[in-house]
């Protein structure tokens, strides 16, 4: 039972803290503040009472546009996209909810209105806001899931043509040298560009993996990936995917969908490498035009 309760909670989930979407979940969550405390209160309900009603829903825009959007960009370490999971999920709610929660009291107090306790407070928008934020954040996570799917499934149509299209050894000889070297210049790795297969940051260093001839190996230099990124720019078949990665589009094997973005399968390598949300778009593109 505890298995399947940390299984559950250490599930990943995608988010979303860009400004643009935070402005726009917090104007939803304004409009339904004042249609759900309008509609609760319909039979008794004055035009006098709009204004306060109104300041309420104010309230709810301000404090969720800081709980989602301030407070991430001051922690970014906790609010790691790539790293969100349902557990992380749930708590961020209850905080949001705090915070609306806090602001309903200050908003009520100002206007020497009448209030609750703040217990009281804090279990109102509990029992008000918190299915809906998840349903709303499980739908937005369906919605990825599907478009990314349907993408990954457009990719691997245009990874045939690849394969297809694969060089013999003879043409891959004939490529111009990849040298990559060290931020001292004493470790230096020189490669055919079909043969480096992924380049991966690891803190100060970043592990290069290629194939010598046909086993996979791996070189770590003590350098940027941003450096071997811009070594690479000349190659268009190379594409930084990932904060950590750069893979090369020639040798995926295979490309799966999922909420967060893809997972890419290449050629004589066991695990995933991850393209995130915020290089989907440029993926593509690339994908589309890659011969």
């Amino acid at each position: 039972m505890l298995q399947s309760v940390r299984t559950f909670l250490n599930r990943p989930l995608a988010e979303d803290f860009s400004l643009s979407y935070v402005l726009r979940s917090s104007l939803q969550a304004s409009v339904y503040v004042f249609l759900f405390i309008s509609l609760l209160n319909l039979r008794v309900f004055n035009w006098g009472q709009i204004g306060g009603v109104a300041l309420l829903g104010a309230g709810c825009f301000v404090s969720s546009l800081l709980a989602n959007w301030l407070v991430p960009s001051l922690i970014p370490g906790w609010y790691d996209e790539e790293r969100w999971t349902v557990g992380r999920h749930i708590l961020h709610t209850l905080f949001v909810l705090l915070c609306i929660s806090l602001m309903n009291q200050l908003l009520l107090t100002l206007t020497d209105s009448g209030k609750p306790a703040f217990w009281q407070m804090y279990l109102y928008v509990t029992l008000i806001g918190f299915f809906p934020i998840t349903l709303g954040v499980l739908v937005a996570e369906q919605r990825r899931l599907k478009r990314n799917s349907e993408h990954a499934e457009q990719v691997n149509t245009q990874l045939t043509k690849f394969q297809e299209t694969k060089p013999a050894t003879s043409d891959i000889q004939a490529q111009a040298l990849i040298h990559l070297t060290s931020e001292n210049g004493k470790d230096r790795l020189s490669l055919h560009p079909d043969q480096l297969i992924y380049v991966e940051s690891v803190g100060n260093y970043v592990d290069i993996y290629w194939l010598n001839l046909t086993a996979l190996q791996k070189t770590i230099l003590r350098n940027t990936l941003k450096d071997v990124e811009a070594i690479l720019s000349d190659y268009p078949q190379f594409f930084r995917c990932h904060r950590a990665f750069v893979v090369n589009l020639k040798a995926i094997r295979k490309t799966e969908g999922n909420a967060r973005g893809y997972q890419l399968t290449l050629n004589g390598v066991t695990s995933d490498i991850p393209v995130s949300r915020s290089y989907l778009e440029a993926f593509d593109q690339r994908m589309s035009t890659l011969s």
